[in-house]
């Protein structure tokens, strides 16, 4: 699956600045796809040809070869049988297949403590944490109710609130980061960002209870935040940059790009409108965090460099690994959920493989933090 291009290629450039345009605008012609550029369609799977064996093996074997190496979109779906005998093409060993979803992603930026996510609780909510004012969008707009069953409403419900609740923690964990930059000893633009950053999240959180408000019926907010008297800080540029790295620099591309694909699908005004503010920001904070990461380098040097790279390596290597399947909702009902903003697990898996085969992965590598030889056992397809 590719991601909507405009919104792909500017966000590799922009997370490419320090790489020079040479480097970025090779990525924006070419950015590999999710499963390898060897497929043909999308039952078609491929793994290079081993020359060792002399031939390409037969289904049976093929589909044990399938499971042991998992490739990237493993991640959104798990082979289960191999149709067709070996098409040799172009280096590698294609067969027909059949692969079954997978469950969701979670991405973004959580507030983590001891290696826990916080959020708060749900609650009744009074305005204060309803959108207002420029957070509310044009016009103050709402959703458009009437063409909703009462089960649509009560899944659009329930998404926007847990999407609210984690953009909630957020604002903490933005916080947090500030703290951090600050007892490191980061420049002044890193630390200005951080707290707009924290700002951007509370809007964010506003408009998710709105949204959530509106399909429920019935106001609805946060809760105190769990948090206990001392929240500790990063311990040094290596912690710190390796939390940039997963909740940033994969997280919050990955959130960015979700977002515009979600707005792209959205018909609802008012929900597109979210997207869209939403879409720009985690742009802006998932460049925030490559910027971090680069600072804290060369700062550091090779002890975070290396730190970095091993979070990109854990991020490929867990991509490999399938997961149980997960059936989705009725295609008219999907379909109607999706108008308001709202995808499917399945849909959200591909999309977030996706994101990552197209822009994190890539732009690591072209910044040299990661690339394939990295990996223990076979090339990681899609990603050249």
């Amino acid at each position: 699956m590719l991601l909507d291009r405009s919104f792909r290629r500017t966000l590799i450039a922009r997370l490419l600045l320090s790489a020079g345009p040479s480097t970025a605008a090779a990525l924006l012609v070419a950015a590999p796809g999710c499963g390898g550029e060897n497929e043909a369609a999308a039952d078609t799977r491929c793994f290079d040809w081993d020359d060792a064996l002399g031939a390409c093996l037969g289904r049976e074997q093929a589909l044990e070869e399938f499971r042991t190496i998992h490739p990237l979109c493993a991640s959104e779906e798990e082979i289960v049988s191999v149709e067709s005998d070996a098409t040799p093409r172009d280096g590698a060993c294609c067969y027909e297949v059949i692969a079954e979803p997978a469950g969701p992603c979670a991405v973004g930026r959580p507030f983590s403590l001891e290696g826990q996510r916080r959020t708060a609780a749900p609650r009744p909510a009074e305005a204060g944490w309803l959108a207002r004012g420029k957070d509310a969008g044009p016009g103050g707009r709402q959703p458009s109710l009437g063409d909703l069953t009462d089960a649509e409403r009560e899944t659009l419900a329930e998404g926007w609130l847990r999407s609210a609740l984690e953009e909630h923690a957020s604002v903490a964990s933005f916080a947090r980061f500030a703290l951090d930059l600050m007892a490191l000893g980061a420049p002044s633009s890193l630390v200005e960002a951080a707290h707009i950053a924290a700002l951007d999240e509370v809007g964010h959180a506003r408009l998710g209870f709105s949204l959530a408000s509106a399909y429920r019926g019935e106001p609805v907010g946060p809760a105190a935040l769990p948090m206990p008297r001392g929240v500790p800080v990063a311990a040094d540029l290596v912690a710190l940059a390796r939390a940039a790295a997963e909740e940033g620099c994969i997280g919050e591309t990955v959130a960015a790009l979700l977002a515009a694909e979600q707005r792209a699908r959205a018909e609802d005004p008012a929900v597109r409108a979210a997207l869209e503010a939403i879409a720009d920001d985690e742009a802006r904070h998932a460049e925030l965090a490559w910027l971090t990461v680069a600072w804290a380098i060369g700062a550091g040097g090779e002890p975070v460099r290396g730190a970095v790279a091993d979070v990109f390596v854990a991020a490929a290597q867990s991509l490999r690994r399938p997961r149980p399947a997960e059936a989705g909702p009725p295609r008219g009902r999907a379909a109607a959920l999706a108008a308001h903003g709202h995808l499917g697990g399945s849909t959200l898996r591909e999309l977030s493989c996706a994101a990552l085969a197209q822009v994190v992965l890539p732009c690591a590598r072209a910044l040299g933090l990661w690339s394939p030889g990295d990996l223990d056992s076979t090339r990681v397809p899609g990603v050249s």
